[in-house]
């Protein structure tokens, strides 16, 4: 069983920006902790969640499952930056989230927070990381969350393989053209507290790999399917992956396609043609 340490409140963004570089240097390990942190008494971060509601189009009326997060981020790269955590986060890929709401959630709540390792994952590149956060009402459940990311290069370690079910739109019911603006990344940074250079500037992304600077995935999934907010209040289940990175300025084309379980969507490339990302979500 973890051992969970208490904090008083979600870490700030500059702490954890600052905690994440100095891993950069880490020889990677073998074997995940078992530890994680706990905050009692969380609430929605009013001017953030009033940002993140005029930015996407969301009501402020519920709380939509993808606002977690962003609220939660730093607390996630808090516990990857943990000096017992197996990889450095400098290069670390984002893979796939799933996450799970089991009851509308709204801006008064107070819910208690539990983020802590989950397990290795092999992948054909490397091994991906697991992330586990809960939040509980009155002692339940009503939000989680597996966070994956993955290290490259650090092969043959892991309990499963990495999850990759298809998802194929085959006859979409809309589809949309964005245009993504050279200085989008700051602006999503600015809201969400992300500010990994590979998203504000080219000279940054440069320094990881990329020809030029790159929006952030969670932007892509926000965007999506912030026209589809009653799912994303109701109970449902949440599922991303990350394929291809999308460069600023750029253009992208983002199509839904409705199911009996629920919704399908993806996120495209206008110019190349391939797949930013794809999902769904399915009620539960």
């Amino acid at each position: 069983m973890a051992t969970l340490y208490p904090l008083k409140e979600v870490p700030s963004s500059i702490e954890t920006l600052v905690r994440a570089s100095l891993t950069g240097l880490k020889r990677p390990g073998k074997k995940l902790p078992e530890k994680g942190y706990t905050i009692q008494g969380l609430t929605i971060d009013k001017k953030q969640f009033k940002e993140y509601c005029e930015m996407f189009g969301f009501d402020n009326n519920t709380v939509p499952s993808t606002y977690w997060y962003v609220r939660l981020f730093s607390l996630r790269s808090l516990l990857l930056a943990h000096p017992d955590a197996p990889f450095p986060m400098p290069g670390l890929v984002h893979l796939y989230d799933s996450i799970r709401q089991y009851d509308k959630i709204y801006p008064s709540d107070q819910l208690d927070v539990t983020c802590k390792f989950g397990r290795l994952l092999q992948h054909d590149k490397g091994t991906a990381v697991e992330i586990v956060t809960a939040l509980t009402r009155n002692g339940e459940t009503v939000w989680e969350e597996v966070n994956v990311n993955l290290y490259m290069g650090k092969k043959g370690l892991g309990d499963a393989p990495v999850e990759n079910p298809a998802i194929e739109l085959t006859a979409p019911d809309t589809s949309a053209e964005w245009e993504l603006g050279e200085s989008l990344g700051w602006q999503y940074a600015k809201v969400s507290g992300d500010f990994n250079p590979i998203h504000l500037h080219t000279i940054g992304a440069k320094l990881f790999g990329f020809p030029k600077h790159l929006i952030h995935g969670w932007y892509s999934v926000n965007r999506a399917i912030a026209p589809v907010q009653e799912q994303l209040t109701a109970p449902h289940e949440l599922f991303v992956s990350f394929k291809k990175p999308l460069y600023l300025p750029g253009k992208v084309v983002s199509r839904t396609q409705q199911t009996e379980e629920g919704l399908l969507f993806d996120v495209i490339d206008a110019k190349e043609g391939f797949p930013n990302l794809k999902g769904y979500i399915r009620k539960i």
